[in-house]
């Protein structure tokens, strides 16, 4: 008799203990951050911050191309809430090709409300991305240091 009782608490507390083993177990997978800058395994917020308008939609640019545009939003996920694409084709009833002349504008809404956009480019279809990319940069650049100045903006045209 007490070596059974003996037996039931012991089953009891090994019961506990797993269940305990596993609500942590799922407490830590849930909670596993391995992106930078608080992009988890189950979240594609930089992802859902890209937004493409005007003749050329996201089905348009290839997977690596969205990609880079997805990592470069990541690396300033704190401060970008979204970033629109604009772009308009030259002639919208010639097949888009790499030599292909548009023009695209890049609008940025920061996480404080603040508002940037760029004046209109001209490009080719090539050199579209790695424009998208730069003109982020330097607004990403622009914001930051009038934020470090101490200035309040609520909107901006960086035309640097």
């Amino acid at each position: 008799m007490n070596l059974k009782r003996k037996k039931q608490k012991s089953e009891r507390v090994r019961n506990v203990l797993m269940i305990l083993f596993a609500l942590g177990v799922v407490v830590i997978f849930f909670n596993l951050d391995v992106m930078r800058k608080g992009e988890s395994v189950f979240s594609r917020t930089a992802d859902k911050k890209l937004r493409f308008t005007g003749d050329l939609k996201r089905e348009a640019y290839s997977k690596s191309e969205v990609d880079r545009l997805v990592k470069y939003i990541k690396r300033y996920n704190d401060l970008i809430d979204t970033a629109t694409v604009e772009t308009t084709l030259q002639d919208p009833y010639k097949k888009v090709t790499g030599k292909s002349q548009m023009i695209f504008e890049v609008h940025l809404v920061m996480m404080d409300g603040t508002t940037i956009s760029t004046p209109t480019r001209r490009i080719t279809r090539t050199r579209l991305v790695d424009d998208i990319l730069a003109k982020m940069s330097k607004d990403i650049r622009a914001y930051r240091k009038l934020l470090k100045d101490g200035k309040k903006v609520k909107s901006l045209v960086n035309t640097m």
